[in-house]
């Protein structure tokens, strides 16, 4: 996960070198392998690179010609492909070129159309010395960070926020400065829900699949990609696709570990479960190695059993990380920054050692991450669209193959639907706190806070449910909470369920039998870990560790301190919260929220401190 930033000045005014070293200097934690930069007049390209896997092993130039200059943090997916489609439009490419210089040498051939040719991971910034063009891109799930800030005469760019705001043109001052909607989401969602929202007003992110060019005194941003929804992918045998889906993950995965060694965050569950068993397969030489996040005594958890059968299953070492003696908001340790955004996390410290303990295995760490997201059953919407298309045949496999899933399943799917029956909730609009400052409200209405609307994915005929999930804000949220500006750990998170290839897989074959109670994964897994394993229900944490810590230590350590006042006025009435803290063990998403006010406090002193 190597980083970058561009500086860019649209009146002409020349780059000062002693900027450009402030912010190479910003950005050098985030790139120990070395750090390079190029400035001429208007523009400045600053890169600091991080060896992760064989392709990364030296740094790659800022430009191959002179003319176009790049800095990329890229990770491409489908090489083979793009090599075969940049040496048939009379370019040079193969398997051993990093994937900058495969990035660079589609840009020649296509321009602002080489997008429509890159799968991966992917965020850069691109001068064409030529055309006096930046261009700038996300990859389609917004993986890779990046972030931008348009003034008056100058834009920057990076993939660190705290980069763009070491920048002193860029308003960036606490509190007056930051963005009222991403305060507002924090301390009642617990996130942000924009798409391009930071906490910051004048600082941007560029959303998922986005580009954004400026050329010739204009600036235009424009969505490269989206969800495929007219695919139709039908097997006579049901055993087609768990050979195909197969072939798939194996191939994300390997795209993936290019490296002689990596972790994996392996839990008792499938999603994680069929990554390492695909890592097993595609990659046999990679030195990989387990680990678990368990409680022993605080909340009941069995992960270290069923994780435990599961690494003994394929064959390689687990490390468990213990969590019971974390601290609810303990400090950073010494030298880490503090994250360039809240978190409400009050064990996010505790997270931060976790993966510190990961990484001291390997710079990779391969997760299951997504796999609930492309596997929701809506089997429903399936049936009710072979119906509209009057394909009863097809609808008589499909009911048959629902059926046969349930015998074959027996005892344990029957378990597993009545949990979900006695577990669903009806989901419900997040009521506005009653501790928001009176201020703040008027503030929010005024500016039309309240009726915002999320945006909307394609139309698919029965998958809409998952394109919902997928496009909501909170993958860029995920993603970047895994980045190492918040974890502090110099690891690159990989997730092969969220591979282009297979999501186009999963939204163009039958949801019947493949995700009914994720039977394909199940396929794949019954005959390489133990049956303990692969017929496990889904098993979330029973409980908030908050619970659990509560029930040892009480509620003293929640409480705002009297200068807190200070820092919280401008959003949050303070002597409206609850004093001490009312933790409702039956009711804790709710009670979770009364804890953001301290989160917020806790980022915006590390700030300001």
């Amino acid at each position: 996960m190597s980083s970058f930033f561009v500086i860019f000045h649209p009146d002409g005014r020349p780059v000062a070198p002693p900027m450009v070293a402030r912010l190479l200097q910003r950005l050098a934690w985030r790139g120990p392998d070395g750090q390079s930069h190029w400035y001429e007049a208007h523009v400045a390209l600053g890169y600091a690179h991080l060896h992760v896997d064989d392709l990364t092993r030296t740094p790659p130039p800022l430009t191959f010609d002179g003319q176009v200059w790049l800095a990329a943090d890229i990770r491409l997916d489908a090489r083979e492909g793009l090599c075969r489609a940049i040496q048939t439009a009379g370019g040079e490419a193969d398997q051993d070129m990093p994937d900058a210089r495969l990035l660079w040498q589609a840009y020649h051939l296509w321009e602002l159309d080489c997008l429509h040719y890159l799968q991966g991971d992917f965020a850069f910034a691109l001068w064409d010395a030529r055309r006096r063009r930046l261009f700038c891109a996300r990859d389609p799930f917004a993986v890779k960070p990046l972030y931008y800030s348009y003034q008056p005469g100058l834009f920057v760019a990076s993939s660190d926020l705290a980069t763009i705001c070491a920048h002193p043109q860029i308003p960036t001052s606490i509190p007056t400065d930051l963005d009222d909607f991403a305060v507002a989401d924090f301390l009642i969602e617990g996130m942000k829900l924009d798409e391009d929202g930071t906490f910051y007003r004048a600082i941007r992110r560029l959303p998922r699949a986005t580009a954004l060019c400026l050329e010739g005194g204009a600036r235009r941003q424009w969505r490269y990609w989206d969800w495929p929804t007219d695919g139709c992918l039908r097997y006579a045998r049901t055993r087609d696709y768990v050979e195909h889906f197969q072939a798939l993950l194996e191939q994300a995965v390997a795209d993936r570990l290019r490296a002689p060694r990596a972790s994996v965050l392996l839990s008792g569950g499938l999603d994680s479960n069929v990554v390492t068993a695909a890592a097993r397969r595609a990659c046999l030489t990679t030195d990989l190695r387990a680990f678990t996040c368990v409680f022993n005594t605080l909340i009941p958890d069995r992960e270290r059993h069923f994780a435990g059968l599961a690494a003994q299953g394929h064959g390689i070492p687990i490390t468990f990380v213990e969590q019971d003696n974390w601290q609810p908001y303990a400090p950073p340790p010494a030298g880490v920054p503090p994250p360039p955004e809240p978190v409400h996390e009050p064990f996010w410290n505790g997270i931060m050692e976790s993966y510190r303990q990961v990484g001291s295995h390997a710079r990779i760490v391969l997760t299951g991450q997504w796999g609930d997201e492309v596997m929701l059953q809506e089997t429903a919407p399936y049936l009710r669209d072979l119906v509209a298309r009057r394909q009863l045949l097809r609808l008589g496999e499909a009911l048959v193959a629902y059926f046969v899933a349930d015998v074959r399943n027996g005892f344990f799917s029957l378990r597993r639907q009545f949990g979900r029956i006695l577990g669903r909730k009806h989901p419900t609009r997040s009521e506005i706190p009653r501790w928001l400052a009176t201020d703040f409200v008027t503030r929010l209405r005024r500016a039309g806070y309240f009726e915002r609307m999320q945006p909307s994915p394609p139309p698919h005929p029965y998958r809409r449910h998952m394109l919902r999930v997928l496009n909501r804000v909170h993958l860029a949220n995920d993603h970047e909470y895994s980045d190492m500006a918040f974890t502090g750990t110099l690891v690159e998170i990989r997730s092969p369920l969220l591979d282009q290839r297979i999501l186009e897989f999963f939204l163009a074959a039958p949801t019947v039998p493949l995700c009914l109670d994720k039977w394909l994964f199940r396929e794949l897994l019954k005959n390489r870990l133990p049956r303990a394993v692969v017929r496990r229900a889904k098993a979330p944490l029973p409980q908030f560790p908050v619970t659990g810590y509560i029930r040892r230590h009480g509620t003293s350590w929640a409480q705002l301190p009297s200068e807190a006042r200070h820092y919280l006025s401008c959003f949050v009435n303070v002597e409206a919260l609850p004093t001490p803290l009312v933790w409702d063990a039956r009711h804790e998403a709710k009670s979770f929220v009364d804890l953001s006010p301290l989160s917020l406090y806790k980022w915006l002193q590390s700030k300001i401190v």
